[in-house]
This record gives structure tokens, C-alpha cells and sequence, in this order.
């Protein structure tokens, strides 16, 4: 039985936390003892004294935190000891284990069984698997125990889609590499035992080391546990890195559904939709809500209907009743389909896809996962040592190529001794002058060879009459041939060094153009990734700075209307008080200036000039002061 071990106790989200209030403590020019710490986490995270003691003390304990005495050197403590927390440095060598430390299903600590074949650890509640055996093997490690269903190269191809799909759907490259700054740079090398990300897994895709789905899947959990071991549950990278298992998952289900649907609609080859998979797909006529019947392959069969695809512009799908599937077979016309131009450009696209189907058998081989172990050795090998069997390849099919010019250069000098002989040659049938020959023969014996085993046949005309056919053998060597029936020198090594020369030379021509073919694609490739880079980068800094205006924007406006507040006030109240003193005075009744003299009830006067000039006009009538008669 495994007995369960326990690696760490610190809680990992913890950790990065206390790292931060050391270094805080550290920028006021303070030791970062226990009870500054403790402040600082309470002040900040609000966790209690009690455990934040617990927690430093387990730290120090799994080589996360170290502790150091030192003096005070300024304040009441002054040339007290004093004990103290330091974060490791990365320099520092510790003991790594053969396994991780958290348990790679919930990312805590504390009692874990160890997998016998990989570096995984799991809670015993935490696995499905049975631990209570002598070995623990995890569920990835007897997944990759299954024989392959597909091929390496195959297989590396499609995930290599997966990882494209995965980087354009993150929009970001927080998880391309991990370890950019140096805080995140301590996380990795203090809390993760077993470093991935997206670009190490495209790496390992283009060298062809996948050998299973599982593999590739087991690579993308192992940056959701990093994730959360260094970042946390929640937060930005949490929610990249859940989308990134998400898509990863639907896309392996869908290469398990049918891989050839998933290369042909990636790759987008020329009538992508037409081609035949295998197993091949279920044609029917299915309904949509809204829409007529239209032709479609069924992708699977649920308890939620049938899984299609339609034909047609742009091939989408759906999940259909049963009751609105019909098979392929079915009348087009009690269906009730209206032909528009989009259902005969589908019904031209299933036509092409039946005809594909007719032309290929279902009992001819698919790329199988092949057991030939030259070709397994092959796929694992590094792409160094490919390279180098590539070029001894390549050097092997060059001496083929030499070796066949040999050949052709042999024969073209048994036609030039031929032809230099008596130029007086009967006219024959054409059977006679047929020149057949054995490649098997000239390989067995390259030195010489007669023209007895060419069947060279002349004949001469003669002033008597015409005489029977008359073969003639004669001997020819390589590479300066000769031949008894002439004596004419035949240069079979002039041209045989022209010709050799010609070939070297196209083929360093060849080379060249290769070459520059391929530094021209690189340069193009670098020059697209850096104007995308640096639109990105454009596209970020607009961002910022429209954000950053958008921000000053917002708090001028909150300022403005603060103070227009406070200005409206002030003059509110001021004309209040102005309207109450000017209530409170007296006002000419003829100029309306402030009144000094009054006369009766409602009525004043400024001076005695206005007085006189209302009293003549009409206030003498009006007028309620009281006079005093005298009898």
C-alpha cells in the first residue's frame, strides 16, 4: 500500500503574499520581523495574527522563507537582536524531489500519494484511481500505456492546429512564457516543479514528441496547475488559463469525433468540405427551425439529436431533432425544397463529396499507428540528428542521380559508335532497329559490354544487290568506349565530364535558390510577426493613453462640477442676504434712491427736492400723515 507522504504545508497562495510584506517592511528601512509582517498582512489581507504566525512558520519550513537575526539600528530597538524573514534567492540550490509538491488536481498541499511513474502527486480524496495498491500510477500514465489510434506525425500536425486556435483565442501572451518579471521569476523557481507553457508545447509538436492526446492534454493542465499554484483561482491569468483548457478540450474532443474533419477544416484545402473521412459520415437531410431540409453529415448522434454539419457556403452546425432528420435517399421533392442558388451550390457540394466517397474504398488503410520500429526510432530522435539523416539522404539520392547519368552517358556512346560506322545502312523494319537493353546487366558489369547485349544490328548495302542482315559484336568500354566496326575515337569522357559538370552545377543552382527561397520566407515570416507585434504593441500603447485621457477627462469633469457647486452656492446665499438688507431699507417714492425723509405710511423721500415735486403732482391728495388744525 502507498503511503501518503506530505511535501509542503505552506499554502502557495500565501507565499507570493508574504513575499510582498517583506519586501514592503524592507523599503521603510525596517527589519521584517513577526510582528511587522503580521501588521501588514492584517492591514492588507486581512488575515488574523494567529494564522499569518502559522503560516510563516510552515514557510520556513518548506525553504520558501528564510530567517536571519540582526540588530536594530535605529528607533527604541536600537542594538537589539532581532529575528527576521528573508525571501531565497534564485540562485540558491535547494532540493527539487522527483515530485511536485501540490497535488496536481486541487493545487494545495499536505498529504499526497507520489505516481511511480511521473512527477504528479494527488490527495487520496482527490483521485479516482486506486493508491491503496503497492504502486500508485495516475490516470495520465495509463492513458499513455493504450496503443496510439493515431499517427505520431499526424498527430503532432493536429495539435499544432490546437495550439494556433489556443494563441488566437487568448488574444494575449501571458501565457506563452511565464517567469518575465522577477517576482514571477522567484514563483517559478520556489513553487513550480515542472515549468510548461504554450510555447514549450509547440516546440515539443514541431519535434514530433507527442505521442498521445493525452499527452498534449496533461501539458495544457499542467499550465492551469502552475497557474493557480503561482497566480491563484482567480484573477486575470486564472481566467486565461481556463480558457485555454476549455478550447484545448473541445478541440481534442474534436479530433477524438473525427480527425479528419478537424485537419480538412484547419488546413482549408481546395473542396475541404467534399473529402472523404474515416470512417465516412452519415449523409441526411435535415431540418432547421426556420430553414427547409438541407443536406448535411451527421457528426455524431446524442441524446440531444443528431450532431450535423450542412453543406453549402458556410458549413455550419447544429444540433437537430430526430424527428427533422431525413435520410439521403429521401425525395427531394416531398420534401418540399425550394431550389435557391445556396441549396444547388450544397447539393453540387454533396454530389462532389459522393463521388469522392465512390473513388475511395473502405478497405484501403488510413494511416494506421504503424509498429515498424525504424519509424518510431525515427519520430523520437531530436530534429538534429533528422537533419543530419536528411542530408545523408539527400546525398544518397544525389549518387542515384549520378549513377543513372552514367547510364544515359553509356548509352549515348553506344549510339555515337553506332552511327559512326558505314554510313550505308539498308532501310530494315522498325522492329530491327530497336535497341533494347538491361539495366540489371549494365549495374552487374560496368566496366565493359557488348553490343551483342544491346542487339545493335546494321547492315551494309552492297553494289550486287541487297545482302541478309548481319550482326556484328563488339566490345565497349568505360569510359573510354571503342568498337571494332570503326575507327572513329569516341569521346565518352569529354562528354561524360560536360555532363557531370552541368548536373553539379544546377544543382548548386538548386541549392542556392533553395536557400534564398527559404531566407526569404524567414524574413517575410519575422517581418509579418514583428508589424503584428508592433501592432499590438500601437494598439496597447493607444489603449493606455486613451484610457489615461479618458480618466483625466473624468475627474476635470467631477472637479468642474465640484466647484460650479460651490460657486453656485456662494452666489445663491450672497443674493439672499443682498435681498434681505434691501428688504430691510427705505426707497424713494419719486427716484427710487434710498430714502432719508418720510412722509407718511408707505411713502419716503431721498431729499426735499423730490419731496416737493411728488407733494405738487399728486401726494398732496393722497397723503395720510396727520395734520395737526389749529382752531
Amino acid at each position: 500500500m502507498v503511503q501518503p507522504v506530505r511535501k509542503r504545508q505552506a499554502d502557495p497562495l500565501r507565499v507570493p503574499q508574504f513575499w510582498q510584506a517583506i519586501v514592503y517592511v524592507r523599503q521603510q528601512k525596517q527589519i521584517p520581523n513577526l510582528e511587522r509582517v503580521q501588521r501588514y498582512m492584517n492591514r492588507t489581507y486581512g488575515m488574523k495574527f494567529s494564522e499569518c504566525e502559522l503560516e510563516l512558520q510552515y514557510c520556513v519550513k518548506d525553504g520558501l522563507l528564510n530567517e536571519y537575526t540582526a540588530l536594530g539600528f535605529k528607533g527604541q530597538r536600537t542594538g537589539i537582536e532581532q529575528e527576521g524573514y528573508r525571501l531565497p534567492s534564485i540562485e540558491d540550490e535547494f532540493d527539487r524531489g522527483k515530485h511536485d509538491w501540490y497535488c496536481f488536481d486541487c493545487h494545495q498541499p499536505g498529504e499526497v500519494v507520489e505516481c511511480d511513474e511521473c512527477w504528479r502527486v494527488y490527495h487520496p480524496t482527490c483521485t479516482e484511481d486506486d493508491w491503496t495498491a503497492e504502486k500508485f500510477i495516475c490516470a495520465v500514465c495509463k492513458a499513455t500505456k493504450r496503443k496510439p489510434r493515431i499517427k505520431r506525425k499526424e498527430l503532432n500536425r493536429l495539435v499544432t492546429y490546437t495550439l494556433n486556435r489556443i494563441k488566437h483565442n487568448l488574444k494575449t501572451k501571458e501565457l506563452h512564457k511565464f517567469g518575465t518579471t522577477e517576482e514571477d521569476q522567484l514563483k517559478v523557481d520556489r513553487l513550480v516543479h515542472r515549468y510548461m507553457d504554450l510555447n514549450l508545447m509547440e516546440g515539443k509538436a514541431h519535434e514530433r514528441k507527442y505521442k498521445y492526446l493525452e499527452q498534449f492534454y496533461s501539458d495544457c493542465r499542467t499550465i492551469l496547475h502552475n497557474t493557480f499554484i503561482c497566480f491563484g483561482d482567480t484573477g486575470l491569468m486564472a481566467e486565461l488559463a481556463k480558457i485555454m483548457m476549455r478550447d484545448c478540450k473541445y478541440d481534442l474532443d474534436e479530433i477524438r469525433q473525427c480527425k479528419d474533419c478537424y485537419q480538412f477544416s484547419n488546413a482549408k484545402p481546395k473542396d475541404w468540405f467534399a473529402q472523404p473521412c474515416r470512417p465516412a459520415h452519415k449523409l441526411v437531410f435535415a431540418k432547421q427551425k426556420g430553414f427547409c431540409y438541407w443536406p448535411a453529415k451527421v457528426i455524431k448522434i446524442t441524446t440531444e439529436g443528431y450532431d450535423v454539419r450542412f453543406f453549402g457556403g458556410w458549413h455550419q452546425r447544429a444540433y437537430i431533432p430526430e424527428n427533422n432528420v431525413k435520410t439521403i435517399e429521401s425525395n427531394v421533392k416531398q420534401l418540399n425544397i425550394k431550389r435557391t442558388a445556396g441549396f444547388v451550390k450544397a447539393m453540387k457540394e454533396l454530389s462532389l463529396h459522393q463521388e469522392l466517397m465512390s473513388r475511395v474504398s473502405q478497405d484501403d488503410p488510413l494511416e494506421q499507428p504503424s509498429d515498424n520500429e525504424q519509424e518510431e526510432e525515427e519520430d523520437i530522435e531530436p530534429p538534429e540528428i533528422r537533419h543530419k539523416k536528411f542530408r545523408k539522404l539527400s546525398k544518397s539520392h544525389r549518387k542515384g542521380a549520378f549513377h543513372f547519368a552514367q547510364q544515359e552517358l553509356m548509352m549515348d556512346a553506344m549510339d555515337v559508335s553506332s552511327s559512326q560506322q558505314d554510313p550505308l545502312v539498308a532501310e530494315t523494319p522498325e522492329d530491327a532497329n530497336m535497341v533494347t537493353s538491361s539495366e540489371d546487366n549494365i549495374l552487374s558489369s560496368p566496366r565493359t559490354f557488348s553490343t551483342s547485349d544491346i542487339g545493335v544490328q546494321t547492315s551494309k548495302k552492297l553494289s550486287g544487290g541487297k545482302q541478309p542482315h548481319k550482326n556484328t559484336q563488339t566490345e565497349v568500354e568505360y569510359p573510354t568506349a571503342s568498337t571494332s566496326s570503326s575507327n572513329a575515337k569516341c569521346h565518352c569522357e569529354t562528354k561524360y565530364n560536360k555532363a557531370f559538370m552541368d548536373y553539379k552545377t544546377q544543382l548548386e543552382k538548386d541549392a542556392k535558390a533553395d536557400k534564398d527561397r527559404a531566407l526569404k520566407e524567414l524574413e517575410e515570416r519575422l517581418r509579418a510577426d514583428f508589424e503584428l507585434d508592433k501592432q499590438a504593441a500601437v494598439s496597447r500603447a493607444m489603449g493606455s493613453t486613451q484610457r489615461d485621457t479618458d480618466k483625466v477627462r473624468r475627474q476635470m469633469e467631477e472637479r468642474c462640477k465640484e466647484q460650479f457647486g460651490e460657486d453656485l452656492k456662494k452666489v445663491i446665499q450672497k443674493h439672499k442676504s443682498e435681498v434681505s438688507s434691501t428688504k430691510k431699507k427705505q426707497w424713494c417714492y419719486n427716484c427710487e434712491e434710498e430714502a432719508m425723509y418720510h412722509c407718511c405710511w408707505n411713502t419716503s423721500y431721498c431729499s426735499i427736492k423730490c419731496q416737493q415735486d411728488h407733494w405738487h403732482r399728486e401726494h398732496k391728495r393722497m397723503c395720510r400723515r396727520k395734520r395737526n388744525i389749529e382752531k
